[in-house]
């Protein structure tokens, strides 16, 4: 396997940490102009009464703003199980397999969560 015979779990704590933010970042996108600076707590009661906002992409803004706070709530426990990784001596390969599958499955979660959510019960792919 060559590059996954070292440890590299460690680095993937920080990766996991930039991909948290981008359902924020695509929040903002969409509804920047209601985000106050001065109180973000109001940034999401603001977007529930914007009233040049669709349905869809209020829906959209506040899925984003969950998918963000629950990379804020898995993140800890991810990288507790890193430094377990690491103190145990797990076979390096499995660990950075591992740690790449918690990756992808984070950016996959982001992407149904936030967008294909938008018609849960009907068809998404365009069938």
């Amino acid at each position: 396997m060559g590059s996954f015979d070292k440890n590299f779990t460690f680095f993937t704590v920080p990766a996991a940490f930039v991909l948290l933010f981008l359902p924020k970042l695509y929040s903002f996108s969409l509804g920047l102009k209601y985000l106050d600076p001065a109180d973000p707590k109001k940034y999401q009661p603001a977007v529930l009464k914007a009233d040049d906002l669709d349905d869809k992409t209020k829906a959209r803004i506040l899925r984003a703003e969950a998918a963000f706070a629950n990379g804020l709530e898995t993140l800890a426990f991810y990288a507790a199980a890193v430094a377990a990784v690491h103190v145990q001596g797990v076979n390096p390969v499995a660990a950075n397999i591992l740690s790449l599958l918690y990756l992808a499955s984070r950016v996959v979660y982001n992407v149904v969560y936030v967008v294909l959510q938008d018609n849960p019960g009907g068809r998404w792919c365009g069938a």
